[in-house]
């Protein structure tokens, strides 16, 4: 007899009568026996709408399941009545995942690899890959305990849209606004594959407007995006956004010449293929000017704006005015009257995903042969694995009990009980092996793994191309997306101070290094232990004890000019240890400024996960963002980078010194003599 329960309760109990014949059942032997489907009516009039809301309700179940990845076949049994001969099954060798098998260090890289996405819209999904792999492979034990730690987001609006498109092969539509471009173009494009380089996301696919393959940066995106989902096109299979990364920066580079004070710029004096410029025509007393290469305009001009007054663009026209403009444009953000500000409404979070039936029976699909493999296991444990509240573990717990095989007798179904704090379950066998792998578990492993590849120093290749040939094997049909998503972790010439450091971190050794502090442009002499890498949108950091300071500091690695060996490591930090890489890089520190900053959308993506920044909704659709940091002198070059999308609000003496250095900038070039030409004003 049925009785009413919930969507998911009835289809896991129809997944589990599926999985448990050899056979196959009819679709009236389910409805007989599956609770939640509509029983046979007391008359025949009653029962023909009866049988068509049960037809419809079963078509919509096969749906879901299908959905979910959960594969279901037909075959026919010509010995029944009509109705009764298409009998339906659960291949358990389809439904699971495959046998892998992979030792300690394999399972440590999986972990490394799978929570690059921990800060990503890939999280969930990387974390239940681990849980099945880890599951099916016979451990239970998955740390990320690697010696280096990176974190990629995925914070761009378009993102997600760009994703679902790409592995349903729709074709998108979105607003563009492309390096230089004054204005939006509308581009209609097929989506092959979506990359990181940089730290920064690139759509490559087919321009439908331009008739060619062509790369899209996502932050110039400047629309919402559209997905055809009524269209579809075929995949070019030779396809590789590994390719297109590699082609990303490879041009022919720029040229730019930039006068600077003598013995200062040190980020400029230290970048590759520098040279001093002995016989220009330019000459300002105390001044030289310097050739720089570079690839990447955009970011090009972030770099120099954040130098201020203390480099000026002699050529080429188009960086110089890219320079100014940004100059200006924070310049004029920060000498703008300021009304009074409300600081008492936080800013809400982005809207939780509304999670239904199938949400909560993917949850529960996975937590059997979780529970299954780890007998005993903490509660607490539970809920941390599964992000779920006391509340739905007690709801989960309950339609588990009331779940197993038709019949619903003893021993047909699962039982799950607690003691002392601890959970069991028994006669779950049906459900003990995990389900495969969805698309964004397998893209998210094996993206994750192919990413650690580039990174130096490890001793660990042969056991890291092994997990990488096994989790090929796992994700069968759905390996392609390893070739259409892609991540660069590392792409800069720190590669090999990043080797050193590690060598350091595995063998406990100090080292002395000489570090840039680019908001002061200061070299100085620094003696650390190192402790963890990490990376965060592709820029890397070291995590470690820092004698001068006494306690622990994050350092960007491309910041470290020279390194040496200082010794045995001899500091013992009583707590925070060992370091875990959390949803920022900034270091709250004993002397730490607290400032307010106003922002825009885009802006506040960029700005508050790095500061872990405590948001509050403005007036006039604006963002407020209260942060901590080391030095005030960082706001200004911080400000200039943000090009006018960010100003300071205070504390007063932060807001007057940031204003100051930013109208420094702005009026070096328009200053005329010394041989600088004149610029006309931006403003007209």
């Amino acid at each position: 007899m049925s009785t009413k329960i919930d969507a998911t309760e009835r289809l896991l109990n129809l997944v589990i009568a599926l999985l448990g014949t050899r056979r196959g059942h009819s679709k009236s032997y389910l409805r007989e026996r599956i609770n939640g489907y509509p029983p046979v009516a007391s008359t025949s009039a009653e029962e023909e709408k009866v049988q068509a809301s049960f037809e419809r309700m079963f078509e919509r179940d096969k749906k879901t399941l299908q959905e979910l990845g959960i594969p279901m076949t037909v075959t026919t049994n010509y010995d029944t009545d009509a109705q009764d001969q298409s009998l339906y099954r659960i291949d358990p060798v389809d439904y699971r995942v495959p046998e892998v098998r992979l030792d300690e260090s394999a399972m440590t890289l999986l972990a490394v690899a799978a929570n690059v996405w921990a800060e990503a819209s890939f999280g969930a999904a990387a974390q239940s890959a681990l849980r099945k792999i880890a599951t099916r492979a016979g451990t239970s034990w998955y740390e990320d305990a690697a010696t280096s730690q990176s974190r990629i987001r995925t914070a761009d609006p378009s993102f997600e849209p760009l994703w679902t498109a790409l592995r349903s092969h729709h074709p998108v539509t979105f607003g563009y606004s492309a390096a230089g471009a004054a204005t939006t173009t509308v581009r209609t494009v097929q989506p092959w594959g979506l990359g990181n380089k940089y730290g920064q996301w690139y759509l490559s696919g087919f321009d439908l407007d331009r008739g060619e393959q062509r790369s899209f940066r996502l932050s110039r995106i400047a629309s919402e995006v559209s997905v055809h989902a009524q269209e579809t096109f075929k995949r070019p299979e030779e396809f590789t956004i590994a390719s297109v990364l590699d082609s990303l920066g490879t041009g022919t580079p720029h040229t730019a010449q930039i006068a600077v004070p003598r013995d200062a710029a040190h980020w400029l004096r230290g970048r590759q293929d520098t040279e001093r410029v002995t016989d220009g025509a330019w000459h300002r007393e105390g001044w030289e000017v310097l050739e720089v290469s570079y690839r990447e305009p955009e970011l090009m001009a972030d770099d120099v704006a954040a130098m201020g007054a203390q480099a000026l663009v002699i050529a080429p026209p188009a960086l110089r005015d890219a320079v100014a403009a940004r100059l200006q444009r924070a310049a004029v953000a920060a000498d703008s009257e300021q009304g009074p500000l409300d600081w008492t409404v936080p800013l809400p979070g982005p809207a939780a995903k509304k999670k239904d039936s199938r949400d909560r029976l993917i949850r529960l699909l996975s937590m059997v042969p979780y529970l299954v493999a780890n007998p005993g296991v903490e509660e607490a444990e539970v809920l941390a694995e599964f992000n779920i509240t006391a509340k739905e573990w007690e709801k989960d717990r309950d339609t588990l009990n009331v779940s197993g095989l038709p019949g619903y007798l003893h021993g047909d179904l699962m039982d799950v009980t607690t003691e002392a704090g601890h959970v069991f379950i028994r006669d779950a066998e049906t459900l003990s092996n995990p389900l495969r792998l969805t698309q964004e578990e397998a893209c998210s492993v094996l993206v994750g793994l192919q990413a650690l590849t580039a990174l130096p120093g490890t001793e660990q290749a042969h056991t890291l191309n092994a997990a990488i040939t096994s989790l090929r094997a796992v994700a069968g049909e759905d390996a392609w997306l390893a070739n259409a998503v892609g991540l660069q972790l590392i792409t800069g010439p720190e590669v090999e101070t990043i080797a050193v450091l590690q060598d350091a971190i595995i063998n406990k050794r100090a080292c002395t290094m000489t570090y840039l502090v680019r908001a002061r442009d200061e070299l100085g002499e620094r003696r650390v232990e190192p402790i963890r890498l990490f990376s965060l949108d592709s820029l890397w950091y070291l995590r470690a004890w820092c004698h001068k300071a006494g306690e622990l500091r994050s350092f960007r690695v491309d910041a470290i000019k020279e390194l040496a060996d200082a010794g045995a490591q001899d500091h013992v930090p009583a707590a925070g240890l060992p370091w875990q890489l959390n949803t920022g890089i900034y270091d709250p520190g004993s002397n730490d400024h607290a400032v307010q900053v106003v922002a825009s959308a885009a802006a506040v993506q960029r700005l508050g996960p790095a500061y872990n920044a405590s948001l509050f909704a403005l007036a006039g659709g604006e963002v407020g963002m209260r942060l901590l940091v080391g030095d005030i002198a960082t706001l200004a070059p911080l400000m200039a980078r943000m090009g006018g999308q960010a100003r300071v609000v205070g504390p007063p003496a932060a807001t007057a010194q940031t204003a100051a250095w930013l109208a420094q900038a702005e009026a070096s070039y328009h200053a005329v003599g010394e041989n600088t030409p004149a610029v006309p004003r931006l403003d007209g």
